[in-house]
């Protein structure tokens, strides 16, 4: 069966799906009928004892309702006064928000594809009720509540706890992942009603980014475009953007801007380990948490990748000079995008004037030296396709992997040839297919957060965790994402979390919560139960997350594994070649011809 056109323009945003993306509207249906743990009787408590029982706040009720400015009567209540106008948000069972507040000009008309321009100040007053529009790569997400998507989609959240009176609250600011093609802050798993109530002296802030073309595209071959240096790393520049208002504005919502931690997964994680090499953005924060990224994540401008998706641009609009682009209206550049663009990975470049070199390099230079880092991987990371987007069977993972480890050793140098052959030796799982596989999590994944810990150990305190509680489907094991239903408390998804099924206990959700937030409050991830030992390259102690009653500190985890991957690391082609949507939808066709 030929796959339909919109398919192929379409499953890219599907492929990335990085939580709880089956449709969520069934998962919050069928979650109510799940039977599981009574968390009715939990209670959150602010700092004057007051008690409330947890109620869960995290539901899916999509709309394309946007905020208004408002003339007359409001509620003073929830009007945050803020640099660029009076916010006026909302507060539900002791939680209060304020969505859809805009920390940048819309990068519209001559600002698009030029880095982002701060906020002017205004003493207006609007709605912060509902979010912003998405990103253009927001559309494929069936549980992005906000259902527009535009070019003007540069907009942040707030959430917290309105019964809890601490003063100068600890600040996370998550940033999103999705391979920098798709992702949003609306998505409601990304909701952080839930984690305020249970964490109440934590403020929560999420951000929309420009994502793939929109925020990550390199013109430097284009004739004009010398005037669109930026254009490979916007992305990255708005990320900066929305730290600078989040640092001049959260003292407002009772927040600490000298407290702040960026923390992110998988884009958001490479995200937050490149950002704190920027000095556009390191300036506005102390300390971050990367969850399954890193900066291996930013790859060099020329590369091959990087040239085919512009010439790909230029062939599918007939575009010759940048003015052509330009010229485009907003339907035809995303038409682009979907039906050529998307085809290739999305990542960030360095080798420009954002990123002069590989953030590594900048990392050895000490340009992250005043910030201290927790970070960690999952046990299956490459699993991810198996339960997300395309659905793999675990046949045609293997298949994926192999053929994506084989693409990529064709750029080996001789001599690391020998490090693939002793990994192959070395590996903890010794099946064709699953070799690959664990390959992959290791280069990609876990290998890549040690080497950057390796390094930043030496200026600050690292932290580092490995994730093998699996999910309940043995094949899918602990893969990719496993771990966001417990950070942020999505309960009510219950068994219905496509990464985790049955396996949801309690004593998880807690822990998870408990170390992630008090890294925040004050850099030290350790709580009653378990002291968390800091990582550096030479005494590599990693917390193990394995289960109920076994989060425990092994040292030198899978260190043959380690030694063996380390020197291959660099090679970017490894990570192309694995998110290269093309093979993805090589291996749904060839499965629908067999059906």
């Amino acid at each position: 069966m030929v796959l339909k056109k919109f398919v192929l323009g379409l499953l890219f945003v599907l492929l990335f799906s990085l939580t709880a993306h089956a449709d969520a509207a069934s998962q919050q249906d069928k979650a109510e009928e799940t039977p599981g743990t009574d968390h009715s009787s939990m209670e959150t408590a602010d700092t004057q004892g007051t008690k409330r029982e947890f109620k869960d706040l995290v539901i899916y009720e999509p709309y394309e309702y946007l905020n208004s400015e408002i003339t007359g009567d409001y509620d003073e209540v929830h009007a945050v006064k803020c640099v660029n106008g009076t916010f006026v948000g909302t507060e539900e069972h002791g939680v209060a928000s304020w969505l859809g507040i805009p920390y940048a000009k819309p990068p519209v008309g001559e600002r698009r594809f030029k880095a982002p321009e701060y906020v002017d100040a205004s003493d207006r007053v609007f709605e912060a009720k509902y979010y912003g529009k998405s990103a253009f790569g927001a559309e494929g997400y069936s549980d992005t509540i906000q259902k527009q998507t535009s070019e003007d989609c540069l907009y942040l959240n707030i959430w917290l706890n309105a019964d809890d009176k601490t003063e100068k609250k600890p600040v996370m600011v998550w940033i999103h992942g999705g391979a920098y093609a798709v992702g949003s802050g609306s998505e409601f798993c990304y909701n952080g009603a839930n984690l305020v109530q249970a964490q109440s002296d934590i403020i929560l802030v999420n951000i929309n980014y420009r994502l793939n073309m929109y925020g990550f595209m390199d013109f430097t071959s284009v004739p004009g475009g010398e005037d669109f240096e930026t254009a490979s790393c916007n992305g990255l520049l708005d990320q900066a953007t929305a730290l600078r208002w989040v640092h001049e504005n959260i003292a407002a919502f009772g927040g600490d801007p000298d407290n702040v931690t960026v923390f992110g997964q998988s884009a958001g994680g490479g995200s937050v380990s490149i950002l704190s090499v920027m000095k556009e953005a390191n300036q506005y924060f102390q300390k971050i948490i990367a969850q399954s990224g890193s900066v291996y994540a930013a790859m060099p401008v020329g590369c091959e990748t990087a040239q085919s998706r512009t010439k790909a641009l230029l062939e599918y609009t007939g575009c010759k000079t940048m003015d052509d682009i330009m010229a485009l209206t907003e339907e035809e550049l995303h038409e682009a995008y979907v039906n050529a663009v998307n085809k290739f990975m999305s990542s960030p470049y360095y080798g420009n004037e954002v990123l002069p070199e590989a953030p590594i390099e900048l990392y050895k230079k000490g340009y992250a030296k005043h910030i201290s880092i927790m970070a960690g991987s999952t046990a299956d990371e490459s699993r991810l396709f198996m339960g997300e987007g395309v659905n793999l069977s675990l046949e045609e993972q293997k298949i994926h992997a192999q053929h994506s480890v084989g693409e990529a050793l064709r750029y080996l140098k001789e001599e690391d040839k020998k490090s693939y052959e002793e990994f192959q030796r070395v590996c903890r799982l010794q099946e064709p297919g699953l070799i690959e596989t664990e390959f992959l999590s290791e280069v990609i994944f876990r290998v890549a957060l040690l080497q950057q810990l390796d390094v930043q150990s030496a200026f600050n305190k690292t932290f580092f965790y490995y994730w093998s509680y699996p999910g309940s489907n043995p094949d899918i094991g602990a893969a990719h994402s496993v771990e966001l239903i417990f950070l942020f408390n999505l309960r009510g998804i219950g068994t219905n979390a496509p990464f985790n099924g049955t396996n949801i206990p309690d004593e998880i959700f807690t822990s998870v919560q408990q170390m992630w937030t008090n890294f925040a409050r004050c850099g030290d991830p350790s709580t009653d139960q378990i002291e968390w030992k800091a990582y550096s390259a030479g005494d590599q102690n990693v917390l193990v997350i394995a289960g109920p009653g076994d989060i425990h500190i092994e040292q030198d985890l899978l260190i043959d594994q380690y030694k063996a991957v380390l020197p291959l690391v660099g090679y970017y082609q490894f990570m192309d070649k694995f998110f290269t949507p093309q093979y993805l939808m090589d291996i749904v066709a060839a499965r629908e011809q067999k059906s």
